[in-house]
């Protein structure tokens, strides 16, 4: 049933208490805004929209450089008609952030939208809300930055025409430096002020003198436990689990008691929405062979085996600056090699599938000489993936997109039991020929069985 549009009030124009990350860091916590030294334009700038766990609201943020009021205006077909105040947010850096959050929306509708303090307003955007009867596309990729490359990829998402996108962290390289923020923000602000951007932090969001402060005021996503370091959503016949590998992540932690029980959640769930995506920055399986980067085998050992019990279909990853698939894989061993003959289509897995996709921009790495077993395939290049989703749940077609536009790696997972497995017709096995001879000893006619042409 279609809600009504409602004006709602988000918060007073009050700034939010100060708190700090960590206990003994006080530079780069949020603090009250400070009216009398912030100077400049109270033009909005930086927006960007993200996803709500309801699908009747849409979550909006964007920066001035003084400290003004917050109000969100939108409508249907570019309409203004409803309006919600929000909340403005400062930390150790010389701009003021403002959220507001559009509600009442209706499915599969254009909306048009504006930010600002009731005099100075933005420039009107748009952006569609998600339509539960049609088949849609996503986009994944991580470590973006500024680079030429970086911009290159924003223009192939500006371009895709897909729904919404995830981002596996490393998302601005500001390292500190908070106008590298202001810079990213703004130079995407085309593409992400009319598309979702659901993000979860990498190591580069860990600044010096800052911690995770700039990803924190900067972004906010839906989540039962209020971090915006982990969040989950539904999407059509989707549910993704964003969480961080920045933050503790081992058994009886705070983030793993979230983690496992928003997966619980999702298995209780699954004859409404039946494939769980997760996504976070450092992966779990990767062939680079640095040891700066030998995380992968701590994350298995607190985490596989509660995406294995919890049936994860696609785990989306960063860090690594290449492509890289795996085979459906539990503790380093291959489960299945696909279904058809060029092992590119997987029916009922019962394992994960990795994907590290740090692809965005950044500098290439080198991988290991030699590929590991539960590798299926990888290169270097830069580029995004993108899912094409069917709405009905059967299957999920996910395509590697390289800059040039080529698809470099394609596979397509579906529910279901497994396909019986294609027979090699050029030379029996041994087992069919010695069934075969058994048979002319015998003198008797029996059906051959079946077998498996792939390892």
């Amino acid at each position: 049933m279609l809600r009504r549009p409602v004006m709602v009030l988000v918060a007073a124009l009050l700034c939010m208490p100060a708190f700090t990350i960590v206990a003994d860091a006080q530079i780069g916590s949020l603090l009250s805004c400070p009216i009398s030294t912030l100077t400049g334009s109270n033009s909005p700038e930086q927006i960007h929209i993200s996803l709500s766990q309801d699908e009747s609201q849409m979550q909006v943020i964007w920066a001035t450089e003084t400290q003004t009021g917050s109000e969100v205006e939108w409508g249907l077909d570019g309409s203004l008609d409803n309006s919600a105040m929000g909340e403005e947010t400062c930390y150790d850096h010389d701009m003021v952030f403002h959220s507001g959050v559009m509600t009442g929306l209706e499915i599969a509708s254009n909306y048009s939208y504006r930010v600002g303090d009731g005099n100075d307003w933005s420039d009107v955007y748009t952006f569609m809300t998600r339509d539960v009867s049609s088949d849609f596309t996503f986009l994944a990729f991580g470590d973006h930055g500024l680079s030429s490359e970086a911009m290159d990829t924003t223009t192939m998402v500006g371009d895709s025409g897909a729904d919404f996108l995830i981002l596996s962290g490393d998302i601005s390289y500001a390292n500190g430096e908070q106008s590298v923020w202001d810079d990213y923000l703004n130079s995407n602000q085309g593409v992400m002020s009319n598309m979702p951007w659901m993000m979860v932090p990498g190591n580069h969001e860990n600044e010096p003198g800052y911690e995770f402060t700039a990803y924190e005021t900067r972004f906010e996503y839906p989540s039962s436990s209020g971090s915006d370091y982990w969040h989950s959503f539904d999407y059509g016949p989707i549910h993704f689990t964003g969480f961080s590998t920045e933050h503790d992540y081992s058994a009886g932690s705070e983030q793993y008691q979230w983690l496992a029980a928003d997966l619980a959640d999702a298995v209780q769930n699954r004859e409404q929405i039946p494939w769980i995506i997760v996504y976070g920055h450092k992966p779990m399986y990767t062939s680079h062979g640095d040891a700066t980067h030998d995380e992968d085998a701590e994350l298995r050992a607190d985490l596989e085996a509660l995406f294995v019990e919890s049936g994860v279909d696609l785990i989306f990853w960063g860090h690594d600056h290449f492509y890289e698939r795996t085979w459906p894989v539990i503790d380093a061993e291959v489960q299945q090699r696909g279904d058809s003959e060029n092992g590119k289509v997987f029916s009922g897995a019962h394992a994960p599938i990795h994907l590290i996709v740090g692809t965005a921009g950044r500098g290439e790495y080198d991988y290991s000489d030699e590929q590991p077993p539960w590798s299926a395939y990888r290169e270097q290049s830069y580029g995004i993936v993108k899912v094409s989703v069917d709405i009905t749940g059967e299957s999920l077609q996910v395509d590697y997109v390289r800059q040039s536009g080529e698809i470099g790696d394609t596979f397509t997972l579906r529910q279901g039991d497994p396909v019986p497995q294609k027979e090699d017709d050029s030379m029996p096995a041994p087992s069919v020929l010695l069934t075969m001879m058994a048979m002319l000893m015998a003198v008797m006619f029996r059906e051959p069985r079946s077998h498996s042409s792939r390892a």
